[in-house]
């Protein structure tokens, strides 16, 4: 079971649950502006886990996450109270307000992608434009970040247990934005799914070798995947860490090239020395560090070893508590005395996975065969035969209609299915994680009714024959987590790509 807090569980069907503190104002603000309460509670849960009383290390507040309207990189805290005539400082000190302002400010943007027009609160869809353009990021690149870890939650549903009394969201019937596979030599690892550069200001631009680097800092964010992005990209944060990696599923996004110095440990010479890992989460919160965050950094870690000549001990591989204060003989955290990745975070069992090669760098293709819409559960085809064809594995598809494909290297892979009465086709996986779904739909005919479907050629993403897959107020400085500044400046940027996916267990 995949857990983004000891509180909200993902995938599994949600159990019913009555009317709480939390259920009632959310509701109440979702049938007010006329937005899905279930994008409401995702965006939350997205943010900050449902926190009301949140602060993420680049300054957000309240469970959305809000942030001062001169600053960058989450909604704008001033124009979503101003829309409900709002104190701001009263939506921050009251959670219920933020829902409201929330709400408002989801609406507003929905207005403005729509002609003015809300789209149905039925058509989960149709807010994505809207959930984007809430986020408050410019960056094409960022926006997506952020509405795939919005859908991908929707897609796979969740149950949360809050300080204020439990919500439940059901699986949803939506698309899930998916990077682009980062260009050619964009990154060091090749299993990084994203390659979302840091702002030039906030890392230095170096010619490192292997011979400069045997340091690998452990970090924990305090906050999101998609936010920690957003600030390093963020020309005013003064710190960038050369990857970032998420909770629910390990899944690997670099942000500063290993030859560079990233500003990460709040100390110059750790600085010059280290690669800097971010983990999704807050150093409280023991179930951000999941099964699927461990491997994915281990396998990370033990690629940039491998790479860097980086030995695989506790000294060469180390925590950001554990960097020595440059400024202070005796305290360590750096020069901001940072306590991540804090108590939850399991060195044995991370340096285990270091020390016996257990780290994977594999994951699993699944995805139902159905006739006609992978989503109809009426429709499965048992007996239809499912083919990878860069490996040649073969496997039929049972009662169920589910097939899998377990232990294949990370990598794209074509997935073909075909049964007799039903044309061929095939699905494009893009598995960078612990795994990938991509459910084929047939349509009744055969072969040789001109589609070609057994090419071995993967359709291009507009391709008409392609079938969408199912796929999850303190300074900065105090912060027990994320990087920190600890050197000078340089180098420019580069923007990625998102296709759409179609995700759903």
């Amino acid at each position: 079971m995949l857990l983004l807090l000891p509180a909200i569980a993902l995938g599994a069907p949600p159990s019913p649950v009555a009317p709480g503190p939390l259920r009632l104002p959310f509701e109440a603000a979702a049938d007010e502006a006329g937005v899905p309460v279930e994008l409401l509670y995702a965006i939350a849960v997205e943010a900050s886990g449902l926190r009301p009383d949140h602060k993420s290390a680049w300054g957000g507040r309240t469970m959305f996450d809000f942030v001062e309207i001169d600053e960058a990189g989450g909604p704008d805290l001033e124009p979503a109270s101003a829309l409900l005539s709002l104190d701001p400082n009263a939506v921050i000190d009251d959670w219920r307000l933020a829902v409201r302002a929330a709400a408002a400010l989801l609406a507003d943007r929905a207005r403005d992608q729509n002609g003015g027009v809300l789209p149905s609160e039925a058509e989960l869809d149709d807010w994505q434009g809207a959930v984007a353009a809430f986020s408050g990021r410019d960056e094409p690149m960022l926006q997506g970040l952020y509405v795939e870890g919005i859908y991908a939650l929707l897609a796979a549903g969740f149950t949360a247990e809050s300080a204020y009394g439990p919500v439940a969201v059901a699986p949803q019937d939506v698309s899930v934005p998916r990077a682009a596979a980062p260009p050619p030599d964009a990154t060091d690892y090749a299993g990084a799914a994203n390659w979302v550069p840091a702002c030039a200001d906030n890392y230095s631009d170096y010619s490192r070798g292997g011979s400069d680097i045997d340091v690998i800092v452990i970090h924990t964010v305090q906050g999101s995947y998609s936010g920690c992005a957003s600030w390093f990209a963020n020309c005013s944060a003064g710190a960038s860490a050369h990857y970032v990696v998420r909770s629910s599923d390990g899944q690997v996004t670099q942000m500063v090239r290993e030859a560079d110095v990233g500003w990460h440990a709040g100390n110059w010479d750790i600085n010059e020395r280290s690669v800097g890992i971010e983990h999704e989460g807050y150093v409280t919160d023991c179930g951000y560090y999941t099964e699927a965050m461990y491997q994915g950094s281990a396998a990370l870690t033990l690629d940039v070893a491998s790479r860097q000549g980086v030995p695989l001990d506790r000294s060469h591989v180390i925590g950001h508590n554990e960097v020595p204060d440059p400024y202070n003989p005796g305290k360590f955290g750096g020069s901001g005395n940072h306590t991540d990745p804090g108590p939850c975070w399991d060195w044995d069992y991370y340096m285990g996975l270091l020390g016996d090669g257990s780290a994977t760098t594999t994951g699993k293709v699944l995805g139902y065969v159905r006739a006609d819409d992978i989503y109809n559960t009426d429709a499965n085809l048992s007996g239809a035969t499912v083919t990878v064809l860069e490996t040649g594995a073969t496997t039929v598809v049972g009662d169920d209609g589910l097939y899998r494909f377990a232990d294949l290297p990370f990598g794209t892979y074509t997935v073909r299915a075909g049964l007799d009465g039903y044309v061929s086709d095939t699905c494009v996986s893009e598995l960078t994680g612990a795994e990938d779904w991509c459910s084929i739909a047939l349509s009744p005919g055969s072969d040789d009714t001109g589609i070609v479907a057994d090419s071995g050629t993967p359709p291009g993403h507009d391709d008409p024959r392609r079938v969408p897959r199912p796929g999850t107020a303190t300074p900065f400085g105090e912060m027990a987590g994320c990087a920190t500044a600890g050197g000078p400046r340089t180098l420019a940027l580069a923007v990625g790509l998102f296709l759409v996916a179609r995700r759903r267990r």
